[in-house]
């Protein structure tokens, strides 16, 4: 389906039903503020209510690209205003994180590894083989005998559950401090 300035508001209506969800679930893969996602989503359709453009491409790509291109526009934006002037920045020294640096790292460790050994089996073993042993996914599809499109599946599948049981302070601290020194 394509849309150009002839398009009646019916195939318009359509199109909002057919691609509203799908949408915002891809905007949310940038922007995870559902509410945001759908305001860029809608404001998408209201561009092609207003200007009803010529689309060349079809109007499923037109609109992927366009969410995309939203996503990122506002992810400049939010990272514009996240800058912080320097004398607005606590002192690491008095925060609770650096008194009990230890401590922290090691619970955070305890949580990762916990959180790993809840995985899969299979998806437990590839996560240590990459992450840990840091093998690339040639030396992993070589010695479990499987294609790395599986190994990338797997991956894929072992972040997002660590995501779900791990906060992001957790992730990140794990994957920059931690996850360096893993031997």
């Amino acid at each position: 389906m394509k849309l150009s300035a002839n398009n009646t508001k019916l195939n318009i209506e359509t199109t909002f039903k057919d691609y509203y969800q799908p949408l915002c679930k891809y905007a949310n893969s940038f922007i995870f503020d559902q509410d945001m996602c759908e305001d860029l989503v809608q404001e998408i359709f209201l561009k092609i209510w207003d200007k009803k453009p010529n689309i060349n491409s079809s109007i499923s790509s037109y609109l992927y690209r366009s969410v995309k291109n939203s996503c990122i526009n506002q992810l400049k934006k939010t990272t514009k205003q996240a800058i912080i002037p320097i004398e607005d920045i606590e002192d690491p020294i008095d925060t609770p994180y650096e008194v009990n640096r230890e401590e922290n790292i090691e619970l955070v460790k305890r949580k990762v590894e916990t959180a790993v050994e809840n995985l899969p089996p299979r998806c437990r073993e590839i996560f240590i083989m990459r992450r840990n042993m840091q093998m690339s996914y040639n030396e992993i599809s070589e010695i479990l005998d499987i294609s790395k499109k599986t190994i990338e599946n797997q991956m894929n599948s072992a972040i997002k559950k660590l995501r779900s049981e791990l906060n992001k302070s957790d992730l990140l601290i794990y994957f920059l401090i931690i996850g360096k020194n893993i031997q």
